[in-house]
């Protein structure tokens, strides 16, 4: 079922444990998604960059998402993951979305908060969830061949300024930087745990939200989770495994070729990997 993320996120904050939140950008990856909240009976956010919009074309992920929630029988969350526009937010509400991510952690403070109290506005008169992202996650969402070595000090999120930020935009979701990294990782990425104590104090009853999780050791997302992270984007791990089970399949010679025996095991892949996910991040049977 479709569902707004508002009771989930309380359930989420006040159990100690996460919602996945799950790149999509074609039919198989949402259905290998939502495949795997429904066998493990776990609530769970299906969510789709800019980038994936412009590929598939908002209407069509807009339909997917909402056809494939009607189906599940476990709450799912249609979210614009990284929104970077007004415009853009209002077109994710309009077509059905049920939570947005507005980010202009790029823009100085003053700006981020104008632009999140403009969206954030607009969402809640339409009882949507809003997220927003203060400090600077670095990489490239979703992109390949990133070096680094986690985020540097400077981008990270300021707990005095959080307070600021949460109060004046009224934003429902924080994105905090606390050491991870968007796109492919390098294994030496990881979450500095003083800081996110900070961030917890300085906004104390607000869901925070993890980007940048891929790579992130399983023991430090799982820590997380029990704090006051009660979302974790997962991507690059998704394109991994369905690019393996592709390249599995041209290793074979075939004597023919149908875009179901290619696609199919990509998309059972990726939902071993989602299910591992949802267990690491205890939103199992928590539908």
């Amino acid at each position: 079922m479709l569902v707004k993320p508002h009771g989930l996120f309380s359930k989420a904050l006040a159990g100690g444990w996460s919602l996945g939140a799950f790149n999509f950008s074609n039919l198989e990856l949402a259905q290998a998604v939502v495949g795997a909240a429904v066998k493990l009976k776990a609530p769970v956010i299906l969510q789709t960059s800019e980038g994936a919009i412009e590929y598939g074309g908002l209407k069509v992920l807009a339909a997917i998402g909402k056809q494939l929630a009607a189906e599940a029988e476990v709450p799912v969350i249609l979210h614009l993951d990284h929104g970077k526009s007004l415009g853009k937010a209002k077109e994710c509400i309009d077509a059905g979305y049920t939570s947005v991510m507005i980010d202009a952690s790029k823009e100085p403070l003053e700006d981020n908060i104008r632009i999140v109290k403009e969206v954030v506005d607009y969402a809640h008169a339409r009882g949507v969830w809003v997220e927003a992202e203060l400090g600077a996650i670095l990489g490239y969402e979703g992109a390949k061949g990133l070096v680094g070595k986690g985020t540097p000090d400077e981008f990270l999120t300021d707990p005095k300024q959080a307070a600021r930020f949460v109060e004046e935009t009224g934003a429902d979701a924080l994105a905090v930087s606390v050491g991870t990294i968007h796109g492919a990782f390098t294994g030496q990425e990881y979450i500095r745990f003083e800081l996110l104590e900070e961030l917890q104090k300085a906004v104390p009853a607000l869901p925070l939200v993890l980007h940048g999780a891929s790579g992130i050791s399983d023991a430090h997302l799982r820590k997380a989770a029990k704090e006051n992270v009660c979302k974790v984007n997962i991507d690059t791990e998704l394109r991994i495994a369905f690019e393996r089970a592709v390249r599995a399949y041209f290793n074979e010679q075939h004597d023919k070729v149908d875009p179901r025996d290619i696609l199919g095991p990509a998309r059972e892949a990726v939902q071993v990997t989602v299910e591992e996910k949802i267990k690491l991040f205890g939103s199992n049977d928590k539908a």
